[in-house]
């Protein structure tokens, strides 16, 4: 989340800030991470409405290959990177932890070349803060955000706990909401016209130098992600195949359209539709393709979520599974793993 800070290109001298000289016109803007001008083409996004919701929840199609081959074509550091902590290339990291949260590889690539340039550089500086996530402009990074997966992992975790909040109470954390008129750091004054929008400024509350309306040219903001994201849509063939479903912190996997899970952290119903999940409710939606409901445990006398593992006898582990049906997990009580995976609690007797 660290700003970027651009210069200007004056005849004969180069000057650090962004306000033409007394009496002279305007110099041209640039990026000084990519080098880009910021011409009249390059400057017309709107502030209130930088990028499609679908833009960032998308990309379910996207490819670890489709990626490295990005990430080659780029001159990118990241192509020949592989993480040590987590044993998988840059590539990989980027499609996984990205899905993992129903955000886009695609939009993961722009955040990280806005926020360290690494999509285009062939060294490896600011690797360790690649997305800016836990990484205040008033200090260093939080250590447990330190690395690149774990930088990927967090700036995904916390678009998804944006979007989640506003679908859940309207409201992001630092209090934008679609619709409703609040003040930038720029500042400017916002109206986010959609989800997206609202979350990209809880994430970097500037609008930057790549807006229309109220643009500053001293930092790159949130519609530096307007910029680069739409360049590097147009950049490669990526797919534009169908949503194939939502990733469940619940159930720990991608479900298919139009499923139904009973969330293990307050028990409400959300349905995977267009690729997203819907604001929770205590009813069941009537037209689940599959459901995980929470399963009713006769050993424990209450009702568990998906995944739970618990010991029903000396020689019987069971696990709670799709539609409430408990299935036998033999190795749960010591892998702390059964059919629906690892095990959300674990219940010995």
């Amino acid at each position: 989340m660290k700003l970027r800070v651009c210069v200007l290109l004056v005849p004969a001298l180069l000057a650090v800030g962004c306000g033409p000289l007394d009496d002279e016109a305007p110099a041209p803007v640039v990026d000084e991470l990519t080098g880009q001008v910021l011409q009249e083409a390059t400057t017309k996004y709107d502030m209130h409405r930088l990028l499609e919701d679908s833009d960032v929840t998308g990309g379910a199609a996207i490819t670890p290959a489709q990626v490295q081959q990005f990430l080659q074509q780029q001159g990118s550091y990241l192509a020949g990177y592989t993480d040590p902590a987590y044993g998988k290339t840059a590539a990989t990291l980027i499609v996984e932890r990205s899905r993992a949260s129903n955000i886009s590889p695609l939009y993961m690539l722009a955040r990280i070349q806005g926020e360290s340039s690494l999509i285009q550089s062939g060294t490896s500086t600011n690797l360790s803060k690649a997305t800016g996530c836990g990484c205040p402009d008033s200090s260093g990074c939080d250590a447990q955000y330190v690395g690149f997966g774990k930088q990927v992992e967090c700036a995904a975790k916390k678009m998804r706990g944006y979007l989640t909040d506003l679908e859940t109470s309207g409201t992001t954390v630092s209090g934008w909401k679609v619709g409703v008129t609040k003040a930038t750091l720029d500042p400017c004054s916002v109206k986010p016209a959609n989800k997206v929008t609202a979350a990209l400024y809880t994430y970097t509350p500037w609008v930057g130098a790549y807006a229309i309306q109220c643009g500053r040219t001293t930092v790159g903001g949130s519609s530096l992600m307007a910029s680069i994201y739409n360049r590097y849509a147009t950049a490669y063939p990526w797919p534009t195949s169908t949503v194939e479903g939502c990733y469940s912190g619940t159930v720990d996997a991608t479900v298919p359209e139009a499923s139904c899970v009973q969330s293990s952290s307050d028990a409400l119903w959300r349905q995977c539709l267009s690729g997203t999940f819907t604001a929770g409710s205590t009813v069941k939606p009537s037209n689940c393709n599959v459901s995980f409901p929470y399963c009713q445990s006769t050993r424990l006398g209450r009702g568990v979520p998906t995944r739970t593992c618990v010991q029903a006898s000396s020689t019987l582990w069971q696990q709670c599974g799709a539609e409430g049906v408990w299935r036998d997990a033999p190795g749960a009580g010591t892998t702390g793993v059964g059919p629906m995976g690892a095990c959300y609690q674990v219940y010995a007797l």
